[in-house]
């Protein structure tokens, strides 16, 4: 899950889109995702040609990606270790021999009028991807991953009735991940492809930013009366574009979906697209079959063999996967898979973490850093950068905390003005003067002055207004400058009220 903002929570039911859930009561969902990821290589697919996003349109192509006569492919070496990578991270069978193939239909984006793809021999089969749902982890198989080239962009203008065609794209190392129709509900969808993101980053194949298009989606829906055998008709949704599209455009396609079959219509298979502009998704055409896009064996490239020993030293180049991450800090921390799953959001994140628990109580750990460090960035509405506070002087500021050297509010400030200056910490500390000692402040005349200001909010905290109580707190706090133990204050405070 890499984000604009850090400390964006793993996704909960608190997003409600439709009357989902009434329809839930008496139909079941059956969900399937084909999700499609650009590789993050130096070169196209099948030729050396360069692809870059937001390049001028048309400045990035070359013969095969153009599909002129005679130009042949050639396989990206790199985009195959990439997918090895993936395979191997998704616990799939990653095959050393595997064949390309024709995928033949006709758009204006698709110059050659077919796409090199897998079919019946991809290089990944099997697998699955561990999500969280509902606080409970779901195991979503996987059917297979296979690697193939992206088409070009169509932009369509329909005020002057004009479309353009730019064939930067075209040619772009794409992996396709399908997954088994084993996800009940929408939220798993979208749950499912935040999941792929975050694995493809750590795994470092792909930034895969949906709004770059290096992340798209596509659904496979189909619903049936509960408790019956036969399922219903399936229809597919094309090229969604967003984590919370992908939610609502399922929704939006059980809806209607449930629509006709409560009339006693029939759903018929269809392709179909999702508009964002009218939150709905719309009929392109009858749903072909693999038959339609008459598949064969690519002429121009022979089958591919890997020598097993390389698909092994691909393996040691994987780092700790953020399902690995979590189910290790739930076990080891008693973490909730919501607490865990903030802080495998990215492997910066992570790893920060986890440089820290080494040598600081995790859970102290994990509630300064999502907690005080995920404020600051969300200040400046930065990404987490693990470079911007040394992990070594957060852990310094909550040991100081935790002996109660200094107190939590001074250990904030002192937090607040290592992110916004380039001092050390030490310098920091020994200017401010946090680390005055609680004996050298009167914390009996701060306590008794801040009660005797303040006799009207005594009488009614005395009168049953407990809450009352942080008011005080945070009147003795400003008096002595936050450097006064919390724990101390509540000691006194107590004595003192009782007196009075």
């Amino acid at each position: 899950m890499v984000q604009s903002r850090v400390g964006i929570k793993p996704y909960s039911k608190s997003i409600k889109l439709s009357n989902i859930e009434q329809i839930n009561k008496d139909w079941d969902f059956t969900i399937g995702l084909e999700i499609h990821v650009q590789l993050e290589t130096n070169s196209k697919m099948f030729s050396s040609c360069e692809y870059s996003y937001d390049k001028s349109p048309n400045s990035l192509t070359c013969p095969t990606s153009l599909g002129l006569p005679g130009a042949l492919p050639t396989i990206n070496e790199k985009a195959i270790d990439f997918a090895i990578k993936f395979g191997l991270a998704v616990k799939g069978n990653v095959h050393s021999s595997f064949s390309f193939s024709r995928k033949h239909y006709f758009y204006p984006d698709l110059p050659k009028g077919y796409q090199i793809s897998q079919y019946d021999e991809p290089i990944i089969t099997g697998g699955s991807v561990p999500i969280w749902w509902n606080n409970e982890k779901y195991n979503i198989d996987l059917t297979r991953a296979h690697l193939e080239e992206d088409a070009g962009k169509s932009t369509h203008d329909a005020s002057n009735k004009k479309s353009k065609v730019d064939f930067n794209r075209s040619g772009a190392p794409l992996i396709e991940i399908v997954t088994e129709p084993v996800m009940s509900h929408p939220e798993q969808a979208r749950a499912f492809v935040q999941r792929i993101k975050q694995i493809v980053n750590y795994i470092l194949i792909s930034n895969a930013e949906m709004e770059q298009g290096k992340l798209r989606c596509d659904a496979n829906i189909s619903i049936k009366k509960r408790n019956t055998k036969t399922f219903g008709t399936k229809t597919e949704i094309k090229n969604i574009n967003s984590f919370r599209n992908v939610q609502k455009a399922i929704e939006s396609e059980i809806k209607r979906q449930h629509k006709l079959l409560s009339k006693g219509d029939s759903v018929k298979q269809a392709t179909l697209t999702w508009n964002n502009e009218k939150n709905t998704a719309e009929i392109m055409r009858i749903k072909e079959n693999a038959d339609d896009y008459r598949y064969f064996p690519e002429p121009d490239l022979p089958p591919v063999e890997i020598d097993k020993k390389h698909i092994e030293s691909v393996r040691k180049l994987l780092p700790n996967l953020p399902f690995e991450l979590e189910d290790k800090w739930i076990k080891d921390y008693n973490f909730t898979s919501a607490e865990a799953s903030i802080l495998s959001n990215t492997i910066e994140i992570a790893s920060y973490f986890e440089k820290m628990a080494s040598n600081t109580n995790p859970k102290d750990a994990n509630k300064w850093i999502t907690g005080e460090l995920f404020r600051l960035f969300n200040e400046e509405n930065q990404e987490f950068d693990d470079k911007r506070i040394n992990h070594n002087d957060l852990s310094k500021i909550i040991s100081l905390v935790n002996d109660e050297e200094i107190t939590a509010a001074s250990g904030k400030e002192i937090l607040r003005k290592l992110f916004y200056s380039d001092l050390e910490i030490d310098t920091i500390i020994k200017d401010g003067n946090y680390k005055l000692n609680s004996q050298e402040i009167n914390i009996d005349e701060i306590v008794k002055n801040v009660v005797k200001d303040n006799q009207e909010e005594v009488k009614r905290f005395k009168k049953g207004e407990e809450k009352l109580l942080g008011y005080f707190i945070g009147e003795i706090m400003k008096a002595s400058s936050g450097k006064i133990n919390h724990k101390k204050i509540v000691e006194v405070l107590n004595k003192e009220l009782k007196k009075n």
